[in-house]
């Protein structure tokens, strides 16, 4: 006999499930709990009082955009707001400096530049027709590919044509047919024809995990240039992202236990009825379980291949998941970085996201074809980019004259070296970055450093246990039919058909993609209630999705 009964059990209590969890409660009516081996709620969500006292750090979680990633839930829960989550809304959006000669480009949010007069100008100073593309494919993604994006994400996957297919038919949407078969590089071509502009749209696809030479992956690198306009940094920290959801769990009667590790999902008859702890505590789920592992961790471990056909099994062994590994060094400093592009144009040093490279794509290839030997970046051609939090969300994430900055580098996976090299490799990698950051900004030498955290590949691994082995922080990579309706495989991608029932994987390794949004928590949300009759607040508010 179970030791405690409940409508929903969750495994885990990320980002994904903490959403799923928030509707369940609150128009479901449903009551859960969740079960989390850490100390703490949040998953990718996290953030810490580092790297120095009175800094704040994400160390996961970082890049948000507003409506791609939480726009449903802004609009179901006001109450998140009012609990935390509030949003510094940056000028300049995305931007690359150049070493060659100083000079950088951007574009603007649409914060202050909605129909991109702003963003016109800038581009115009390298080259007018890029601008003019620019400002053309602003109003495409506004009338037809960004409601697409929204049905597309916000929705189960859908069979053929979805959102997207359906975007691709339209002629009005501007969208070229082959674009479907293109690489994101191979599209920057076709788009722009200065090597600045190219270099600048490669640079979000990049930073999503969008491989740059991976074919069919182009609309979704033209996709992530525009969700990019709506970017906003949390204030204080992605982790008040996790603490508003629990508060609403919490206020709606659902329970989120921690330090409670699950050990096994229950099955019988082919159908989730609950979850076993490792302290040896049952759980039933008389509607199911919600799980936010990752698809190695739920076939292998929580369940075990015996459940499942041995077609799945081999192909959960083949899922790619060694390419999305970053280390996220958090640094405070003295004083902002004086970048050398100020003189060619002054806002570079309001630019939300700026990566310091060269002009052309050549760079960006080199340093995926040595990711994909098993190198270490050229310490003297680093893919760098730059977050500083602390200029759009002052006195949140560093002392009110102080600086708090985030650096961002593509490495290789956890497993690659061991926990003694991954310590010295943290030194060395400091040194490269203030090294290159110099580069650019002559005053970020070490006498500018406070302090600085080293998150590695190796740290993302151990922080959750869906990120092992690699440290992926999409769980699983983000190329070919690994993203979009057959993500992670086709077999597990249809939440209402799945092989087992009653069982609901919520997690990045799903459609769409991985990263740090509500995409899947919401639709799986929505699975439930068309299952179980619940409340449905999309439909009351007329949305798509």
């Amino acid at each position: 006999m179970a030791d405690k009964i409940y409508d929903l059990v969750y495994v885990g209590a990320g980002s994904k499930n903490l959403v799923n969890a928030m509707y369940a409660t609150k128009y479901g009516k449903l009551k859960v709990a969740l079960f989390e081996g850490r100390e703490e709620a949040g998953g990718g969500w996290i953030s810490y009082d580092s790297p120095a006292p009175g800094f704040v750090a994400n160390h996961c979680s970082h890049v948000h955009t507003h409506p791609y990633h939480h726009g449903v839930v802004l609009e179901d829960f006001p109450e998140w707001v009012d609990y935390g989550v509030q949003f510094g809304k940056p000028e300049v959006a995305v931007g690359t400096a150049f070493r060659e000669d100083g000079t950088w480009l951007g574009f603007y949010t649409k914060w202050v530049d909605e129909n991109c007069d702003k963003t016109y100008k800038h581009i115009a100073k390298v080259s007018e027709k890029d601008a003019e593309t620019f400002v053309k494919l602003n109003e495409k993604w506004v009338k037809y590919i960004y409601p697409a994006v929204l049905e597309w994400s916000f929705n189960p996957p859908q069979p053929f044509p979805d959102a997207l297919e359906r975007l691709m038919m339209n002629p009005e949407a501007g969208i070229p047919p082959e674009c479907v078969q293109m690489s994101v590089s191979q599209l920057m071509r076709e788009l722009f024809e200065s090597p600045e502009a190219q270099t600048l749209g490669m640079r979000p696809a990049q930073s999503a995990g969008i491989p740059p030479d991976t074919y069919g992956q182009a609309l979704i690198g033209l996709a992530l240039i525009f969700t990019h306009r709506d970017i906003v940094v949390v204030k204080g920290g992605t982790h008040q992202c996790a603490h508003a959801s629990q508060r609403i769990i919490f206020e709606n009667g659902g329970e989120i236990w921690h330090s409670a590790e699950v050990d096994k999902i229950i099955i019988e008859n082919g159908k989730a009825k609950g979850i076993r702890l490792k302290d040896g505590t049952e759980v039933e789920a008389k509607l199911g379980v919600v799980c936010g592992a990752s698809p190695h961790q739920l076939v292998f471990e929580l369940t075990g291949p015996e459940h499942w056909n041995p077609d799945i099994v081999r192909k959960v062994k083949n899922i790619e998941m060694d390419w999305i590994v970053i280390s996220w060094y958090t640094w405070a400093l003295h004083e902002h970085p004086q970048y050398i592009g100020k003189e060619f144009d002054p806002a570079i040093e309001r630019v939300a996201w700026l990566t310091l490279g060269t002009k052309g794509l050549e760079s960006i290839l080199k340093e995926s074809q040595r990711r994909r030997m098993g190198l270490w970046p050229d310490p003297e051609d680093l893919q760098l980019c730059i977050g500083n939090w602390s200029r759009f969300a002052p006195g949140y994430f560093a002392p009110a004259d102080k600086c708090c900055v985030l650096t961002e580098q593509f490495v290789q996976p956890a497993y690659r070296y061991s926990e003694e090299e991954w310590k010295e490799i943290e030194k060395r990698h400091a040194e490269e970055i203030i090294s290159f950051w110099q580069k650019y900004a002559p005053n970020m030498t070490w006498d500018n450093v406070i302090g600085y955290v080293p998150i590695t590949p190796y740290f993302t691994a151990r922080h959750a246990k869906n990120f092992a082995p690699a440290g992926n922080w999409c769980i699983i990579d983000m190329s070919g039919p690994q993203v979009g309706r057959f993500r992670p495989i086709r077999e597990l991608a249809d939440l209402r058909n799945f092989p087992i029932e009653n069982l609901y994987p919520c997690s990045s390794a799903w459609h769409p993609a991985g990263n740090a949004s509500s995409h899947q928590g919401y639709w799986v949300y929505k699975i439930l209630a068309e299952k179980h009759n619940l409340k449905k607040p999309w439909e009351d508010k007329g949305r798509s999705y």
